[in-house]
């Protein structure tokens, strides 16, 4: 019983987090230089992959674009879009 309490109150603590970003991800000119500064981010990760010799920092590399890659999306799941 418990256990699902605390599940429902990390859903609307998540939906409360989400509903707080709505201000900026529709404030057009703040989320492209977002978007510009996460493709800068990417841009640099790829270089570094691509000079990546051993597959720690290969590994790490990709990790790193994956996890911005998911920020890109990020307009989509706070407005509801995914």
């Amino acid at each position: 019983m418990k256990m699902q309490q605390n599940q429902q109150d990390n859903k609307q603590e998540k939906k409360h987090n989400l509903g707080r970003l709505k201000s900026f991800v529709n404030n057009k000119d703040m989320y492209d230089c977002f978007l510009s500064e996460l493709e800068d981010q990417i841009n640099t990760y790829q270089n570094s992959l691509l000079q990546a010799s051993d597959p720690v920092t290969v590994h790490r590399m990709q990790g790193s674009i994956f996890a911005l890659q998911r920020l890109i999306l990020l307009r989509d799941k706070v407005n509801g879009n995914n």
